[in-house]
């Protein structure tokens, strides 16, 4: 015991060193998060909501514990939104009335909660409190896996950026480069980045054709519409990136608006093997992904989760993340907490949440960002740090994919065997892209008007802007719904 607890002090210390050659000064001190909103009741345990006074603050509710927390400069907080945006005339200042949800009868088909010894890996894993370890390891044993996920349209604002942080010098204990995985909607998406960086093995999945607004749209969203949006996006990812649909395999709901069990009966009918989208409060130890079988072990911060049954569906739950400074903050996407403008600050948040994770139970640290994350210099170069240190500093950390997560779980192993693990090899080789991007300039119909698009691609250009019905982009276009019966009458 002794000797684990000085090894883990030497490893903090030789994560520090890397710090300081990093940025060229010592990290900061830490402090615990404090009570500033004495004074301000929560409408709910969790969420983020308006500070009535100042429309440059707001405060972040975490257990009806409320912490006042500033905007950047120059921003504005957007209770409609949930964020800190720059003043335009649509901004929403101030509280906007939350609404009680209405008491819904209990489902009498609901799943029931986790029966061990009914549920049994490969197929199946669940516990009580989603904390327990898969193959019942020890948490010396288990290899850290941290996945990096990006939420976003690929574009040429961030596409050449990533190309730096994901570049091939950082390297996982078995020499192979580390990975990501991309949550990839249709709109303003060039597929030219997405195949370089399918090329390059890191996983794309899918997230929605439109990614439409309002947000509230997607609880409510029928079956019929979740096919058409992630299967859709699903096709136009293998017809304009030359991505296999065999790879995409997996979706993150638009806004993190889960659509209940009508989206997981898309996924559950269409054979993809996993979904992200359910964010869960903050907890002591954090959550180990699970199957479907049973009912989720957690509280859902969404409105609309799934209360059925989806056999050897995977989800990949949201863990909160916290800041162990005076702010409190806390968040599920890394960009909806709030930082200084400071490298140093935001790595020190990330080694404090990976810390959580690797001292307790060393679940999955699933750290989520919206893509233009690394088009800020600040949060890019904190982000590179804290990959390159914790590689270093660590034999039995892992950046892996999601689908690379899945298969350790369903074969749990130490890390030490992990090295020649078959699915966490270096990837196979894919189809590469180009050089030189074709831009195509097309239509796109709607009921009543005609707008002018911009894709870029590596192949041919479409007739029209692929588009909900139109997910070829054809002149005569063809919706999932057709090409499923084109398909059945073959």
């Amino acid at each position: 015991m002794i000797s684990n607890i000085i090894t883990t002090v030497l490893l903090l210390v030789v994560l520090a060193s890397a710090v300081v050659e990093a940025f060229g000064y010592r990290s900061s001190k830490k402090f615990k998060p404090k009570d500033d909103g004495l004074s301000f009741k929560c409408p709910m345990e969790y969420g983020i909501f308006a500070n009535p006074e100042n429309c440059r603050r707001f405060y972040t509710c975490n257990g009806n514990i409320a912490y006042d927390t500033p905007c950047p400069t120059s921003l504005y907080f957007d209770d409609a939104k949930k964020l800190c945006v720059y003043k335009t005339a649509d901004l929403q200042c101030g509280p906007v009335p939350v609404t009680t949800p209405v008491p819904t009868t209990p489902d009498p088909n609901a799943a029931p909660t986790c029966q061990p010894e009914a549920c049994k890996l490969p197929d199946c894993f669940c516990s009580e409190d989603g904390t327990l370890i898969p193959g019942d390891l020890r948490p010396d044993d288990v290899p850290q896996m941290v996945i990096l996920t990006f939420s976003g349209a690929l574009n040429v604002l961030n596409g050449e950026p990533f190309q730096y942080l994901l570049n091939d010098t950082k390297l996982n204990p078995n020499g192979c480069p580390v990975k990501a995985t991309f949550f990839v909607p249709h709109e303003y998406t060039s597929y030219y980045y997405v195949q370089k960086l399918y090329g390059q093995g890191h996983e794309i999945a899918a997230q929605s054709i439109t990614n439409r607004e309002p947000e509230d749209y997607w609880p409510v969203a029928s079956n019929e519409e979740w096919v058409e949006e992630v299967i859709g996006v699903k096709e136009i990812l293998h017809n304009f990136a030359n991505v296999s649909r065999e790879d995409i395999l997996g979706m993150r709901a638009p806004f993190l608006k889960p659509g209940g069990n009508k989206m997981l009966e898309m996924i559950y009918d269409y054979g993809l093997d996993y979904d992200s989208s359910l964010a869960a409060p903050l907890s002591e130890v954090p959550l180990w992904p699970y199957t479907l079988d049973f009912r989720h072990p957690h509280k859902c911060l969404a409105a609309n989760c799934p209360t059925r049954s989806f056999p050897g569906i995977w989800e990949f739950p949201l863990n909160t993340q916290v800041s162990d400074d005076e702010t409190g903050s806390t968040c599920v996407f890394l960009d909806q907490c709030v930082f200084p403008d400071d490298p140093e600050a935001i790595y020190d948040f990330l080694v404090c949440n990976f810390e959580r994770h690797y001292s307790t139970n060393k679940a999955p640290l699933v750290l989520n960002f919206h893509v233009n994350w690394v088009t800020d210099d600040n949060k890019a170069a904190a982000l590179d740090v804290f990959i390159d240190s914790v590689l270093e500093t660590y034999p039995d950390v892992w950046f892996v994919t999601m689908q690379q997560a899945i298969q350790w779980m369903r074969n749990p192993m130490t890390s030490e065997m992990a090295k020649s693990f078959e699915g966490w090899k270096c990837p196979r080789t894919r189809m590469a892209g180009c050089n030189i991007p074709r831009t195509c300039r097309v239509k796109l119909q709607h009921d009543t008007r005609v707008e002018l698009r911009y894709l870029q691609v590596c192949g041919k250009c479409p007739e029209r802007y692929p588009w909900l019905n139109n997910i070829g982009g054809n002149v005569n276009g063809k919706s999932v719904k057709d090409l499923v019966q084109k398909e059945a009458l073959l």
